[in-house]
């Protein structure tokens, strides 16, 4: 009998001790793995602030360089043709064609940043605005311009939404040209194969040529229109002609590898 209430009373002493010592250690155990934990945490935050600043500053960059493309309206100015000749010095551009090729190697050189800048210069009240960013799309995207810090494309998917927009533009020339950006885009274009189709019945023949030259750009996705394009090949202009040929050839192209 007296050993046994001095047994509960050891367990009642013990207990609650060894459940304090146990809630203390854990919260012990927790505030130094937090607190080993901070510098690391601390270091990542400061990172992604800096990335994010960094980010900041390629935009406002980005955004200042679409900006000068008001200043120089299209469309370029050729050459003259006696300027051709083989043993003649190149002619220097003119001043506005050189302060554009500047901009378009700048946007370039800026990166992926450029893309989401040109994308918002789209919706410009100025249809002239419009123009020259959707020609800047081409340009840094297209992979047929020469850059001197090499010739890879920027990827244009990010300005897909924008470029969908586009293809129902007022302006003819934005219509034309943002055509020309969504099949620089290629096969992950796919979403603009109806719009395109549609272009095809445009009075505007411009816009019909860069809507048979998108679709072959976009390949297999863009498989469904080939009776439209094949009814292009008697378009009344000899250029839609040519670029419905050379999208049914490109379709078929990418058809054969699926």
């Amino acid at each position: 009998m007296n050993g046994r209430p001095r047994k509960q009373r050891e367990s009642q002493q013990i207990g609650p001790g060894c459940l304090r010592t146990v809630c203390l250690g854990a919260v012990a155990a927790v505030i130094i793995l937090a607190a080993s934990a901070t510098p690391a945490l601390a270091e990542r935050r400061g990172v992604a602030r800096d990335d994010a600043a960094g980010v900041g500053v390629m935009s406002a960059r980005a955004g200042a360089l679409v900006e000068r493309l008001r200043e120089l309206p299209l469309p370029l100015r050729p050459f003259a043709p006696e300027a051709a000749s083989a043993k003649a010095t190149p002619p220097s551009l003119p001043a506005l064609e050189s302060r554009r090729q500047q901009v378009y190697a700048e946007l370039h050189a800026l990166g992926p940043a450029s893309v989401p800048a040109l994308a918002r210069a789209l919706g410009d009240p100025d249809p002239g605005m419009r123009r020259n960013v959707a020609v800047a799309l081409d340009v840094v995207g297209g992979g047929w311009w020469h850059f001197p810090d090499g010739g890879r494309k920027l990827d244009l998917r990010p300005a897909l939404p924008a470029l969908l927009t586009a293809l129902q533009d007022s302006d003819p020339g934005v219509r034309a040209w943002a055509a020309q950006d969504i099949g620089d885009i290629g096969a992950a274009a796919g979403t603009a194969v109806p719009r395109l189709r549609a272009m095809l019945r445009s009075p505007d023949a411009e816009s019909r040529g860069s809507a048979c030259n998108a679709l072959g750009g976009i390949g297999f996705a863009a498989r469904g229109t080939l009776p439209d394009l094949r009814r292009a090949l008697d378009d009344p202009v000899p250029e839609v002609r040519q670029a419905a040929r050379d999208a049914i050839a490109s379709i078929q192209r990418h058809n054969a590898l699926h």
